[in-house]
């Protein structure tokens, strides 16, 4: 982990006294991003982000299980194949296909949910998936500059919650989705391309507040940060991860030669890049939060205003050099 002087010396002019990220000049976000970029290869985030992607990939597979089979008691389990696999239109070719042969695996499967072997794929998927959640937890530990301290009991009720969580809004939002679709079916073009946009904003929106909430309660500090220096971090990966994804999906389809050098392994390379990078960009969210944090001198953490020492979390406590005592 990489220790606090490695940080330019600010002053005044620089977000010093910010009680908000918004009051923090443009000056100070150019040390702000400095210090993120730079703390990629100081604190191994892209290691730590590869291994949150491996097991996020061997939790694929039983997660979709268990939707499928949870969503097949309302419908039968080819009709939720076929509103599920409208999102294969969405991906390149070598991805959607992957995800077509895993659907249409899973949804054979699916019957036999409650069957000793489907209720061993619900514990895999479970497990595998808070796996997963616990490796990301810990490498927001690090991207607050803190040592994880929570023993592992506590991390994995932690980090199945946060799973839980994650289940119940993704099913929400595939329930809502398909309802809606299906509504759209007959309406003009015109109405369709306004909802779908409508529809991507309120993606956007959703996946700003769930990066807002995990970056809240993942990582290890005692002294939890104020709302308004999460958000800035929620929005900028959020917004990078849009770019980001749109980016590799139009390169992999037009341009790449994936295919070629992979094979039949294309897909599984594009998803494992893709993971890696969505991954990535959520914990450099964390960093760039936690250094927004380090540009001013007043207390970021909720509750009164606490001196520097007192906070109860590094990057809080970790004041310029030359700010005054707000205190």
């Amino acid at each position: 982990m990489s220790s606090a002087p490695d940080r330019e010396p600010t002053s005044a002019g620089q977000g010093a006294g910010a009680v908000d990220p918004r009051q923090i000049p443009w000056r100070g976000w150019g040390l702000v991003l400095r210090r993120v970029l730079r703390r990629i290869g100081d604190d191994r985030i892209s290691l730590h982000s590869a291994a949150v992607a491996f097991f996020a990939v061997l939790s694929v597979a039983p997660v979709l299980l268990t939707a499928l089979s949870v969503y097949g008691a309302v419908n039968t389990p080819a009709q939720a194949m076929a509103h599920l696999s409208g999102a294969v239109d969405l991906l390149p070719p070598a991805v959607g296909d992957v995800l077509a042969d895993q659907l249409v695996s899973i949804t054979a499967a699916s019957t036999q949910v409650l069957t000793v072997r489907g209720l061993l794929a619900v514990a895999v998927a479970l497990g595998t998936a808070t796996t997963a959640m616990t490796f990301l937890m810990e490498a927001l530990t690090v991207a607050y500059r803190e040592e994880e301290t929570r023993g592992p009991l506590r991390r994995s009720v932690v980090a199945l919650t946060l799973v839980l969580g994650g289940a119940v809004v993704l099913g929400a939002v595939i329930s809502a989705s398909t309802v809606l679709f299906r509504n759209l079916s007959g309406a003009p073009e015109v109405v369709r391309s306004v909802v779908v946009a409508g529809v991507w904003v309120g993606l956007a929106l959703l996946m700003v507040l769930t990066l807002a909430v995990l970056y809240r309660f993942g990582p290890d500090r005692r002294g939890r940060a104020r709302w308004r220096w999460i958000s800035v971090g929620s929005v900028s990966a959020t917004v990078a991860w849009l770019i980001t994804s749109a980016a590799l999906f139009t390169y992999v389809t037009n341009v790449s030669s994936y295919e070629r050098t992979y094979g039949s392994l294309a897909g599984v390379a594009i998803s494992m890049l893709w993971l890696w990078l969505t991954v990535l960009l959520v914990v450099l969210g964390a960093a760039v939060n936690a250094e927004s944090e380090r540009q001013t001198a007043r207390d970021t953490t909720v509750g009164t205003e606490r001196r520097p020492g007192r906070r109860g979390a590094v990057v809080a406590d970790d004041v310029p050099p030359h700010a005054e005592d707000p205190g």
